[in-house]
């Protein structure tokens, strides 16, 4: 077993900080002025954006809450290495962005890491088959480890189905090993904590970190519904509930959609409590833990009764399920709870990133 301790330094064992890149970030900026793609989507007048963006861009900017410059430097110099950090990252910088700004460059960057893999998914096909990984987002209901106490699945008239004993984090050692988010983290955690990882995988590992915790501690990658008829082979983690227009595992990633990423990060942090606003339980590092909230969360909050109720009717008569509509106070429940798990997302990250990469590999969560 590997225990040799790491410390968390820029590539080649350097240390780096924003003031240091910028002069090399603001050239780069220049040249590609004519090929400059702006994200309007993201300007402050329109600050709408799905859950896949404004979520994992929220928890890297509450993260950003936790650590200090010097960790934060850290972070940009790793990223800095993306092998696609021209093109994902540099030409997509929007112009409401002030890039002498290092606060405002380094929530914006990190908040584009937290998201790349999802952008990973929309790459050209060689790109796509080298960075994108759709097993690593969610986790098989039946899977338990460590303080993982009770089933993702919810069950609806049927017998709960066995359990699949999940395997130590410390023994995730390669990428074939990754069967799920849980073990996702495990292996991108273990490369982005060793300073000996090559500099591009490292950088791809931080952007894998980021957004695999965020997902973690949304309810609905961690399980799914399962129903005699309607749901006999699952809902996909809600996919597969219609709600108007959209779905159910849509709206809970689209919760916070309409507030943007300014002024929700000022909601999240104000609602946090003494004890939420405080990153300094290490025991807390154990992602087995938020796999554990995210499910009791699924019945009766992501799952309530009205949903389970229309299942079983569709079920008992065997016709279709119908489209749904939630309730205001469904909406108004399901954004406090998007509140409170980014908020925990983004302070554990920074709880991982503050002292984490002092930890030795072999401790890794199990």
């Amino acid at each position: 077993m590997h225990s040799c301790r790491l410390t968390m330094c820029a590539p080649n064992g350097s240390k780096s900080n924003l003031k240091q890149a910028m002069p090399v970030i603001n050239p780069m900026l220049k040249r590609l002025a004519a090929s400059l793609l702006l994200l309007l989507s993201l300007s402050i007048s329109v600050p709408a954006l799905a859950w896949d963006s404004t979520g994992h861009r929220l928890s890297a900017a509450v993260m950003l809450e936790y650590v200090d410059e010097e960790t934060r430097d850290q972070l940009i110099a790793i990223l800095s290495e993306h092998p696609r950090f021209r093109e994902d990252f540099l030409a997509e910088i929007p112009r409401f962005v002030d890039r002498q700004n290092e606060d405002a460059m380094a929530e914006w960057l990190l908040g584009q890491a937290a998201y790349w893999p999802d952008i990973a998914r929309g790459l050209p096909d060689t790109e796509r088959r080298r960075y994108n990984r759709p097993g690593w987002h969610y986790e098989n209901g039946a899977w338990m480890r460590g303080a993982t106490e009770i089933q993702g699945n919810v069950y609806v008239d049927l017998a709960e189905f066995p359990d699949i004993a999940g395997a130590n984090g410390d023994t995730i050692t390669s990428e074939a090993m990754v069967g799920n988010v849980t073990t996702a983290i495990d292996y991108n955690v273990r490369l982005l904590l060793d300073n000996q990882t090559p500099p591009a995988q490292r950088a791809v590992a931080l952007c894998w970190v980021l957004h695999l915790i965020g997902d973690i501690h949304q309810p609905l990658h961690a399980g799914a519904l399962f129903s005699p008829i309607t749901f006999s082979d699952g809902d996909r983690g809600g996919n597969g509930i219609s709600i108007g227009e959209s779905n159910l595992h849509s709206r809970w990633d689209r919760a916070l959609a309409s507030g943007g990423v300014v002024a929700e990060k000022q909601i999240i942090l104000s609602g946090m409590t003494a004890a939420e606003s405080t990153a300094q339980n290490l025991d807390e590092l154990d992602w087995t833990i938020w796999l554990n909230e995210s499910r009791n969360l699924l019945q009766p909050t992501v799952y309530a009764d009205f949903i389970i109720d229309e299942i079983r009717a569709a079920d008992s008569e065997e016709r279709s399920m119908r489209a749904l509509s939630l309730p205001a106070d469904y909406v108004e429940q399901m954004q406090q709870v998007s509140r409170q798990r980014l908020g925990l997302a983004g302070r554990r990250l920074g709880l991982l990133f503050q002292s984490g990469f002092s930890m030795q590999t072999s401790s890794t969560p199990r």
